[in-house]
């Protein structure tokens, strides 16, 4: 009977309730766990689910209590804002009474708990949530969950012990954002927060997280039913310490056509499937952080066929391979660890195999495994940070590496090297036609700045205005993600890049050896890559401009700058 009248009356309140803003004066503070527990009646069962606001349950929770009225549980600077009125009247709306009082303020760590159903097994901690392992371990999980579902490459926990406050980001989709639901969190949460995590931490250097050193390791977590593995690297920053966490799905696997869904263009694939038919030599993928590199060497190892022994020897890895030995080496900042690494390589030469992946090289230790395996015939696949693929033998020859360049001119040793980047693709629902007005109204330069913008792609891209596209800002039903309005007009990212065979160029392995990089024309490889997608409106040019250089110094280097007052001297280049 209680809930007919509580539908009934809801019919009659709704405008007045929807037109009049709470007065926060009228919420309760609870500043502990303890005073949850305490509540009279207390918690029944969180209504975010029931009301279709998973969105914002760490945020703003409504909360039917033991009597059946319902409670709105939210943030100090959410308890009364519109999001929370509009809640407010859709409890009424969908039959359900409001408690007296209606809302109560949490802390960010004890709403998180709350909104993950984890109020029973706080009510037994003695001390504050903010120091509970429970409610860490939940705030954590949640963190985990939040960008593994989001499609997160990184989460990045930035502490800064001069501020009350501290923040929590994610790369997503190459970009560094810093979500709503996590902004604002304790920076006395955060740290204790490390600290419960560290003790799960698998081949860390140190028993306890100290903020004064830089750490790694890794950790397991599951979500989703999905293993994911969480390598760690803490830095000491001046202002506290700042924590990167890759997340690395080990059960992910890679189909034979992942390269083509990667973005590699037919000619590409050819070129590395003709390549692979040899035998011996290296195939070396180059790209900054987040290139997507160990994806695509993954798919490579995936094409070589069924009757190749593959042996990985990863740190950790990261994408099942079908039939490959995978070994994990935590070589992290113990001795006894590069100890493990160096009996491990010596072991898998004696295992007969035909293939097998190194790992990314950045040091001297990782350079001469590159050596030995390379030397010694078999067919080899790794990774290195470089620039482009002309820069390839240039890093390895660093002396942060150390390759001798003798070695890596010998033929053979090098067979192929490849350099990717990854790019937004726009959503090709909402992208917009790239005019002087369309570029004016983002606010950062004026339509005049913009026409001459596009002068200098055309001088080097003719006709390239007709078929430009830039992003929708706005974003579109398609696009538009309820909590990253960041990536709006987006649709998720391509490779653009580039492939050089020292074999085909003799006086590229004479150029390395003479410490000499050979010039290359304005505007090829990936960006060119990059371009030919841009001109069938997949990419926003600007997008292209920002990972690879301006337009304006192209043009320049092209001998093709346009003048501002006139048309622009015309050079074609094929992209």
């Amino acid at each position: 009977m209680r809930r007919f009248w509580s539908r009934r009356h809801a019919k009659l309140r709704m405008p007045a309730m929807r037109s009049q803003a709470f007065d926060i004066s009228r919420s309760v503070v609870l500043d502990d766990a303890r005073q949850l527990a305490a509540l009279d009646p207390p918690v029944r069962r969180v209504l975010s689910g029931v009301l279709d606001a998973q969105s914002l349950a760490d945020r703003i929770c409504p909360v039917e209590m033991e009597d059946g009225l319902v409670a709105l549980f939210a943030l100090a600077g959410q308890v009364g804002s519109d999001q929370a009125d509009e809640l407010a009247w859709r409890i009424v709306q969908c039959g359900y009474t409001p408690a007296q009082p209606e809302r109560y303020v949490l802390p960010a760590p004890l709403l998180l708990a709350l909104s993950r159903g984890q109020w029973r097994s706080l009510a037994t901690e003695v001390d504050s949530p903010a120091s509970t392992p429970t409610a860490l371990s939940g705030v954590f999980q949640d963190l985990v969950e939040w960008g593994v579902r989001q499609g997160a490459s990184d989460m990045h926990l930035n502490v800064s012990h001069h501020d009350a406050e501290s923040e929590v980001r994610y790369t997503l989709a190459g970009r560094y954002i810093a979500p709503e639901r996590f902004q604002r969190l304790p920076t006395r949460m955060l740290l204790d927060m490390l600290a419960v995590i560290w003790m799960d931490i698998q081949g860390g250097n140190g028993a306890v997280f100290d903020p004064s050193i830089e750490q790694q390791g890794s950790l397991l977590r599951q979500v989703d039913g999905r293993r994911i593995n969480l390598r760690w690297a803490s830095l000491a920053a001046d202002r506290g310490p700042s924590v990167c966490l890759r997340f690395l799905e080990l059960d992910a696997s890679l189909s034979r056509s992942s390269l083509e869904n990667l973005g590699y263009r037919a000619d590409q694939l050819r070129q590395i499937e003709r390549v692979m038919r040899s035998e011996g030599g290296a195939i070396v993928l180059a790209g900054t952080v987040g290139s997507g590199k160990s994806t695509t060497l993954a798919s490579l190892m995936a094409r070589l066929p069924a009757h190749h022994k593959v042996i990985t020897l990863e740190e950790p890895v990261e994408y099942r391979i079908e039939r490959a030995v995978q070994n994990t080496i935590g070589r992290y900042l113990d001795q006894g660890a590069h100890d493990a690494y160096a009996t491990k390589l010596r072991t898998i030469k004696r295992s007969a195999m035909s293939d097998v992946l190194l790992g990314e090289i950045r040091d001297r230790e990782t350079g001469r495994a590159f050596m030995d395996l390379a030397g010694s015939g078999v067919n080899v696949y790794t990774t290195v940070h470089a620039p482009s693929a002309v820069g390839i033998p240039e890093r390895l020859a660093s002396e942060f590496i150390g390759v001798p360049r003798d070695f890596l001119a010998t033929p053979g040793i090098l067979k192929l090297l490849i350099f990717q980047a990854l790019l937004p693709t726009l959503c090709r629902h909402c992208a917009l036609e790239a005019t002087p007005e369309q570029l004016a109204s983002s606010g950062v330069a004026n339509a005049s700045y913009w026409s001459y913008w596009l002068d200098c792609i055309e001088s080097i891209w003719d006709g390239a205005r007709q078929t430009l596209r830039i992003r929708n800002e706005q974003g579109c039903v398609s696009c538009l993600r309820v909590q990253l309005p960041e990536l709006a007009g987006y649709a998720g990212r391509t490779v653009a890049a580039e492939c050089l065979e020292p074999a085909l160029l003799p006086e590229f392995l004479a150029a390395v050896r003479a410490c000499r990089v050979l010039p290359t024309e304005a505007g090829s490889g990936a960006m060119a890559h990059a371009m030919q997608k841009a001109l069938l409106g997949e990419i926003d040019p600007r997008d292209i401009e920002v990972r690879f250089m301006a337009f304006e110094t192209l043009a320049m280097q092209a001998g093709t700058v346009p003048d501002r007052s006139g048309a622009p001297r015309l050079l074609r280049v094929a992209p």
